[in-house]
């Protein structure tokens, strides 16, 4: 009989740690937060040298693309307006959107993570 009670013990071990540990996740995940979130363009953003760029006009997207990295989600939109572009969220927290396929060089793809840009490309 004690090697029962000792399984049965073990298994309730387990199902509690396992129990613990989805709580620990789920709290972690409504409680996660950026603490410094960049409210100026990024200061490093420079020219793509490539000869094989759409247009100019796609080399200036590609600039301001790099300069939102950072961003919260509402001040990257507002300065992406204000630079007379346009932007699409192609994922938030982990969940992807359908975009279409159609090539503009003024438009901007976001990938937005606990409301920072994380992610931002030109196409």
């Amino acid at each position: 009989m004690p090697a029962k009670a000792t399984v049965v013990v073990g298994a309730l071990g387990v199902l509690a740690a396992s129990i613990a540990f989805v709580l620990g996740l789920i709290a972690g995940a409504n409680n996660a937060m950026v603490s410094n979130p960049r409210s100026e363009p990024a200061p490093y953003c420079f020219e793509d040298p490539a000869t094989d760029q759409f247009s100019q006009k796609h080399v200036q997207t590609k600039i301001v693309a790099c300069q939102v990295m950072g961003m919260t989600k509402a001040e990257a939109i507002s300065y992406i307006e204000a630079k007379k572009l346009s932007y699409r969220i192609a994922s938030e927290d982990g969940e992807s959107f359908a975009l279409t396929e159609d090539y503009t060089d003024s438009r901007i793809n976001l990938d937005i993570l606990v409301g920072l840009v994380v992610g931002a490309t030109a196409w």
